[in-house]
């Protein structure tokens, strides 16, 4: 019967895991690419769109968002700029549309384009609740990507959630919830060790997993604004970490990718902590690019860790499941080239200059 194992027997799973090589891992042109970024509350109404803009040029399968769609708390400082000039509005009135204005600002600009969602903790903000974000977002929650996967997985009876996979070539895509304080749940983690455990098995022709998720997994470079911040998160959030850990020493490439903090950084598991317990962790970066109030890097984060930036990560597929992950920055240029009608340009100069904390 499945039980969330003790942090002891956590300890003992890592100490006795053995890396497999990965042979034959070569230099190759990529197959197919994507993109990911999460955190667009606040400016994104003025970033998405350029972030669209190049996701469609380069013609990548799919844009991920990792949540976090509009501040909720408050209203956004890009829909306040675009709306009629002496126009009012009070907080329930812009919470009853801010989804809305996430769907026709930032989505849209996607058109054809896959696009997959992930859910923040701004999407729990009252009077927002998960119900209400799976109702909402049914149509991005159940694509038929998702859905197929789900009558592959045997599990087409089981109601849309937050939670789900689907598998692109030979990459299993994990979309994580751990939006709120309740998670990992029993039942998010028992579906996530079905998932792993088929990746895992013979001839199941996955080669990569990479899982997507709103807060780092604990104990990273970003354990500041991550799962650490709760006792359930940090228990179950190092569950999950060893099980991939194992699927890497399995032979699988794996990648794990959050976002939350408002920066780019990468290799954010090359701690101390993780390293203890292993000589190689598991490739992770945070991505929270995409319009949000943008944070500073903690002085742990990697060298090449950014901040004051907007952007997202640009993954490229190789033959033999490996992902090369790079960062693309957007200038004013790119955000002013595709800004709405009604979108004044000192509101996004505004949004590009000045939405950040002190570096």
């Amino acid at each position: 019967m499945f039980r969330l194992s003790r942090k002891v027997a956590f300890l003992v799973c890592v100490a006795q895991c053995a890396f497999a090589g990965k042979a034959g891992a070569q230099v190759a042109a990529s197959l197919w690419t994507f993109a990911v970024s999460g955190d667009s509350r606040n400016c994104g109404d003025f970033v998405m769109p350029a972030i669209a803009a190049k996701v469609k040029a380069e013609n990548d399968a799919f844009y991920w968002h990792l949540g976090d769609f509009r501040w909720m708390s408050q209203p956004d400082q890009d829909l306040l700029a675009m709306r009629p000039t002496g126009s009012q509005m009070t907080l329930l009135d812009y919470q009853q549309m801010a989804w809305d204005d996430f769907l026709s600002h930032q989505m849209a600009p996607f058109g054809s384009t896959p696009v997959f969602l992930g859910r923040g903790n701004h999407e729990n903000v009252p009077p927002m609740t998960r119900a209400g974000y799976v109702t909402k977002f049914s149509g991005f929650l159940n694509r038929p990507e998702i859905a197929a996967q789900r009558q592959t997985d045997g599990s087409s009876a089981a109601p849309v959630g937050p939670w789900y996979h689907w598998v692109q070539g030979s990459v299993d895509f994990i979309t994580l919830d751990n939006a709120s304080q309740e998670e990992f749940s029993v039942a998010q983690l028992r579906w996530l060790r079905s998932v792993l455990d088929h990746d895992l098995a013979p001839n199941s022709g996955i080669r990569a997993i990479v899982a997507g998720m709103h807060e780092a997994l604990p104990h990273s470079t970003g354990a500041e604004h991550a799962m650490d911040d709760w006792a359930l998160g940090e228990h179950t959030g190092e569950l999950v970490y060893t099980w991939f850990y194992d699927a890497q020493a399995a032979g699988k490439f794996v990648y794990l990718i959050a976002s939350h903090s408002h920066y780019y950084s990468p290799n954010i598991f090359n701690t101390a902590y993780w390293k203890q317990y292993g000589p190689r962790v598991v490739p992770g970066m945070i991505i929270g690019g995409a319009g949000a109030y943008r944070y500073p890097l903690p002085k742990s984060a990697d060298p090449s860790a950014r901040t004051h930036v907007y952007g997202y990560v640009h993954g490229a597929v190789k033959a033999d499941g490996s992902i090369d992950f790079s960062f693309r920055e957007l200038t004013e240029d790119d955000l002013n080239s595709v800004r709405w009608p009604n979108a004044p340009l000192a509101a996004v100069h505004e949004c590009f200059i000045h939405n950040a904390a002190p570096n």
